[in-house]
């Protein structure tokens, strides 16, 4: 299962291989076309010069990463789930980019999906409280959050292999606790992040045996 998981997104990580996959499910005529090369537009410039974690990898590659694991690997092409996939982040990082400014943008039910994805900073004083609140969220969260929130979550988990094993551990232990349920419940990449989970286990294990 990672192994494919792995395989699409080698295969696919680049401008040209993402629209070759866009065209196989809208004419690059179509309006809902555009609107996918917009989004994919918008927020590369976003993210243009912000890096992940361990400063080595463009913060985009995860944001592609996420849209390619929701189609291809979830077969899902919904060109509202395709823009909301690529903005998941953009509300919550970039200040330029707000709520309103995506609606105005993207229209009622993009911009629905991107909030109910986005972390509520402004509104908590502190990181922990914010967490907190969000997780709640998941009760009541749509489907549609799910098929974008858990590919995020797998190519975050996915890409760990360079951080402590404290950040690992606090992550491993996050995701048991507020993603792992709604994973099986909605039975979106369960079995994905149980692997890579234990294959994350395993390693910090090997770790302290040395």
């Amino acid at each position: 299962m990672l192994k494919k998981v792995r395989r699409i997104l080698e295969n696919s990580g680049n401008r040209e291989l993402f629209f070759r996959i866009i065209a196989t499910i809208y004419p690059t005529t179509d309006w809902r076309y555009k609107l996918i090369l917009k989004a994919y537009n918008d927020a590369k410039d976003a993210f243009r010069g912000k890096f992940r974690d361990d400063a080595r990898v463009r913060y985009f590659e995860h944001i592609r990463a996420v849209a390619l694991i929701m189609i291809l690997y979830l077969r899902v092409t919904d060109y509202r789930m395709i823009v909301a996939a690529l903005l998941h982040d953009i509300v919550e990082d970039i200040p330029s980019w707000t709520i309103d400014r995506v609606r105005e943008e993207y229209g009622d039910e993009i911009a629905q999906i991107v909030d109910s994805l986005t972390k509520p900073y402004h509104i908590f004083k502190t990181k922990e409280e914010c967490h907190e609140a969000y997780h709640k969220r998941f009760k009541q969260a749509m489907r549609a959050f799910f098929l974008i929130k858990l590919p995020d979550r797998l190519h975050n988990l996915l890409t760990l292999w360079n951080c402590t094993d404290e950040k690992v551990s606090r992550k491993i232990a996050e995701t048991k606790l507020y993603y792992l349920p709604y994973a099986e419940e909605h039975i979106i990449l369960y079995h994905e992040i149980i692997a890579i989970i234990g294959s994350l286990e395993k390693g910090i294990k090997t770790k302290k045996k040395k």
